[in-house]
């Protein structure tokens, strides 16, 4: 499979020279859906086969499409989010059809990377687009991601628009930017909507390499709520150890035995904020770490 293009996360204030336009970002998975002499295959950013698990998109990428030659860039989604979409991921075949009726999901398409067996990713975006929107008949099984201009002045209003209306946050593509398989690209830029939770930290994981420890182990409402392992200089780490050994004291809440044999150290509960994408059957979904809260 082809390696899908990255975008750049960025936060704050951007400058947008030149042309770029604007999409939602949706809570999905990533797929490249690819149509070679009449087989159809997606694959997921890990190099995994799903086409089994999701014979709806199958069909319908195999009756909606001009042609039977392609390689498209999309998201995955299913109503309620990426939690739902979890469900999906079943291998008996009798659930599949069952859970395909019931959680049916939508293959929210972008890009289109070959048409035909001619390579486009050195086409400029705003044309792959259109030979996006002359190739796929889109229905509510073929979604096309919708895009519009966008500018340094008007990205942020867009940008709380898409929030408001439920998506993850927004992408920033340039108009004019070529498909850079496998490479994470300044030209594509990923703003996300992160909310921040208040959290305690009960200890540290041991570290598979030479940090000071692999993530933070996290209660909330008395209970074991992850671990955070991302949003730490190597610094930070340090010090944060220094902390718990200062701090340290026994457990009081009961680990996942495949957590508990990594601790590292415990100590009383402290304070602390972290920022995540949502809550997944009771763990954070992409923590990073903020701070302490001492206040």
């Amino acid at each position: 499979m082809i390696e899908p293009m990255l975008a750049t996360l960025v936060k704050g204030d951007l400058n947008l020279e030149g042309s770029w336009l604007i999409e939602p970002k949706y809570d999905g998975e990533r797929l490249i859906a690819q149509c070679k002499n009449q087989r159809i295959t997606l694959w997921t950013r890990r190099h995994i086969e799903v086409s089994s698990k999701f014979p709806e998109v199958v069909e319908a990428l195999k009756n909606n499409m001009q042609s039977d030659n392609w390689i498209l860039d999309g998201e995955l989604t299913v109503s309620g989010g990426f939690r739902q979409l979890l469900k999906r991921n079943v291998e008996d075949k009798f659930k599949i059809k069952l859970l395909s009726h019931k959680i049916p999901a939508t293959y929210n398409i972008f890009d289109i990377l070959s048409l035909d067996n001619q390579d486009l990713i050195l086409l400029p975006l705003i044309e792959r687009k259109g030979k996006l929107l002359n190739l796929v008949q889109f229905n509510k099984h073929l979604g096309l991601v919708p895009f519009q201009e966008v500018s340094s002045e008007n990205w942020e209003d867009i940008f709380e628009g898409y929030v408001g209306k439920g998506f993850e946050g927004a992408v920033l593509k340039n108009t004019y930017s070529v498909y850079q398989p496998g490479k994470r690209s300044p030209d594509w830029l990923k703003v996300k909507k992160q909310d921040t939770l208040d959290v305690y930290v009960v200890g540290a994981t041991k570290s598979t390499g030479s940090l000071p420890f692999g993530a933070l182990i996290l209660e909330k409402d008395g209970r074991f709520f992850g671990k955070v392992g991302t949003g730490f200089s190597d610094a930070d780490r340090k010090l944060i150890l220094k902390i718990l050994h200062k701090n340290q004291g026994p457990l009081n809440i009961e680990l996942p035995p495949e957590v508990e044999s990594e601790v590292l150290i415990t100590s009383k509960p402290l304070l602390a904020e972290i920022r995540v994408q949502e809550i997944i059957e009771g763990s954070p979904r992409a923590p990073v770490w903020v701070r302490f809260r001492w206040d």
